[in-house]
């Protein structure tokens, strides 16, 4: 079959578990070798033994399993285990009745920066925008999270920013004190390409050390969250393209200088123009832009969506 099949079957498996459940189901019934659910064919003498104590109704469970699923959940190729278990402990509450559909976006750009370090080399990143989305019957928005990695090369001098050295074998100028002057170039081992990968951090998981003009990035993000709630993602989109600049993505403001700009704020009503200052109080980045797409990643969660009956009681 196909990867995502192989997902399907195992998403099947761990719906109406806990996030405990799920790893106590791995622990068992997977292999300590390779992280695969374990099969009757076994070859090596660690997972025969782990096999054979099982009962028979857990082989004739595991034989299903391994009809469509036989991929590791716990790899190199990836720690999916991981992943549900850092959904578990980003989970929010919810106020909403229920949900029809289940939506998941990502939206991945790179830049030409932000800038050049002290020696004139080109600081180059890449941004993947995360979007979790539920939707209602009319797929109007219930609930939304975003969430960004923004990964740069290792001569950018920002603190908390993820690095990329580069391959084992590259190099790469690195200011390792984060003060604006390369202190040198990266030894790119394998061990520093693992480390630095582990290491990386969503702006969420960033926190207070990812300032912004106004507040913090989780803030302005989840000022956003808030005014999209209720819409369609054409509606999304919409508000966008009438209350942002089409210069570089911000919500327009009273004191804009560019004249694209202030024509277009101009041309608001004074109760649009009180709802964007409303908006830029607490969120001025730019929804669309060399940072990232936003907007393409909320577009896509629409697209990728699954029907779910979610009914939440009062």
């Amino acid at each position: 079959g196909y990867w995502y099949q192989q997902m399907d079957k195992y998403e099947s498996i761990f719906v109406g578990m806990s996030v405990d459940e799920v790893e106590e189901w791995f622990a068992k019934y997977c292999s300590d070798l390779n992280g695969r659910p374990l099969q009757a064919n076994a070859s090596k003498d660690e997972d025969i033994k782990k096999y054979e104590a099982l009962s028979q109704e857990e082989k004739d469970m595991l034989a299903d399993v391994t009809s469509s699923a036989t991929m590791s959940l716990q790899d190199g190729h990836g720690d999916i285990l991981k992943a549900i278990k850092k959904a578990y402990e980003n989970r929010r509450p919810l106020t909403i009745e229920g949900a029809k559909g289940l939506g998941f976006g990502v939206a991945n750009s790179g830049r030409v920066g932000p800038g050049k370090d002290d020696q004139e080399v080109q600081v180059y990143s890449f941004n993947d925008v995360f979007v979790t989305t539920l939707f209602d019957e009319n797929d109007k928005i219930a609930a939304l999270m975003i969430d960004q990695l923004e990964v740069a090369t290792p001569n950018y001098d920002g603190e908390t920013m993820p690095h990329f050295s580069g391959y084992p074998g590259q190099s790469y100028n690195i200011d390792e004190n984060h003060d604006g002057k390369v202190d040198g170039v990266t030894e790119n081992t394998e061990d520093l390409f693992m480390s630095e990968i582990d290491g990386w951090k969503t702006k969420r998981e960033r926190g207070d050390g990812y300032v912004m003009g106004t507040g913090y990035w989780y803030q302005q993000m989840d000022k956003y969250e808030s005014i999209f709630v209720g819409m369609s993602v054409d509606e999304v989109e919409e508000w966008f393209a009438k209350y942002c600049s089409d210069l570089n993505g911000r919500p327009l403001q009273a004191n804009a200088s560019k004249d694209e700009d202030v024509k277009k704020y101009e041309a608001l009503s004074q109760e649009e123009k009180d709802m964007l200052a409303d908006v830029t109080s607490s969120a001025t980045m730019s929804l669309q832009d060399g940072h990232g797409d936003i907007l393409k990643a909320i577009r896509k969660s629409l697209e990728n969506k699954h029907a779910i009956d979610l009914k939440i009681g009062q």
